[in-house]
């Protein structure tokens, strides 16, 4: 069994904005330290300070040889498909075939969709017809999709993705019509703050959903994306993921929800609480310290030593 293991790179952003040095730093140490993959998301308008997640992936590939580029997410609805495809195309190209294009429907606050002009009650119904579109475009040239929201006629998209047929597709959500868009339209499935038991719980409805739609279940690919901070004193790491991600998110976190929800305590409880995502069906970890400035790159060592190589080598 291989399990993998990325860094949401673009996450440090929670203290401010630190010197852009830093997100290369970031970068080129989770290359460094064997990371599979590095991620970032994208919101237009919210409480924190986010980078433009093609930008990101952007700066990342340059400053990067290996790991793979993943947008963990895309708000879709947000955006054309068009655009899109051809951003990601174009980033598959220079990187040479390394991005993860993960998308969701957004749901974090209202102000993305106002900012962007795009009445929120149909993030479903953009997100599914979206998805489609790009299917379109990212296979045999030139495309031609009619939509109730997105058409178009002889869309040519060049250079084209390295990858056949486009980056992996991984959805978001945990939802209802996420589960179901993962399994329907989805290469894979990609949530976030879930809790193992949930997880499993969840996927068996995303591969029921892939089943109907007549694909293969034992053909998707099974992510997860959880906050991580790993110290010696497991209750101290408790305490600090709880004060950071209820700044982090503007609301009280409780104790309760760090340990259902995040991967953080000491080094043999980090490793524990990963083997029972595994355990759960989960096969690729995006980890997101609960940490800013220096810290944040003390806290990507950490896991790789403390959580990452353990688990590697008890699966290998």
């Amino acid at each position: 069994m291989t399990v993998w293991f990325g860094l949401q790179g673009s996450g440090q952003l929670t203290s401010g904005v630190p010197d852009p040095g830093r997100f290369r730093a970031v970068a080129e140490l989770a290359e460094e330290l064997g990371y599979d993959s590095l991620w970032a998301g994208e919101h237009l308008s919210f409480h924190n300070p986010i980078l433009d997640v093609v930008v990101a992936l952007s700066a990342f590939a340059a400053w990067t040889s290996r790991i793979r580029l993943g947008a963990g997410v895309v708000l879709l609805p947000l955006r054309h498909p068009s655009l899109v495809a051809k951003q990601m195309a174009s980033l598959d190209y220079l990187s040479g075939g390394r991005v993860i294009l993960g998308i969701g429907v957004g749901g974090e606050g209202a102000k993305d969709f106002e900012a962007a002009g795009v009445p929120i009650a149909e993030r479903g119904a953009r997100a599914d017809e979206g998805i489609a579109a790009l299917r379109a475009i990212f296979g045999p040239s030139p495309a031609t999709f009619h939509g109730i929201h997105y058409a178009f006629d002889d869309i040519a998209v060049a250079p084209r993705a390295v990858q056949p047929g486009g980056p992996p597709i991984l959805v978001a959500g945990t939802r209802p019509g996420a589960l179901r868009r993962a399994g329907r339209l989805g290469d894979g499935w990609l949530p976030y703050m879930i809790s193992a038991r949930r997880y499993a719980e969840s996927l068996g409805i995303v591969r029921t959903h892939a089943r109907k739609a007549g694909r293969d279940p034992g053909a998707l690919s099974c992510a997860v994306v959880l906050f991580a901070l790993v110290r010696e004193d497991g209750q101290a790491a408790r305490e600090e993921a709880r004060a950071h991600l209820s700044t982090r998110y503007g609301m009280q976190f409780e104790a309760h929800q760090i340990e259902k929800l995040c991967i953080v305590g000491s080094p043999e409880e980090c490793v524990a609480k990963v083997e029972a995502y595994i355990e759960a069906g989960a096969r690729h970890f995006s980890l997101n310290p609960c940490a800013a400035g220096d810290d944040f790159l003390d806290q990507c060592e950490a896991l790789s030593e403390c959580v990452v190589e353990p688990v590697r080598r008890g699966f290998s």
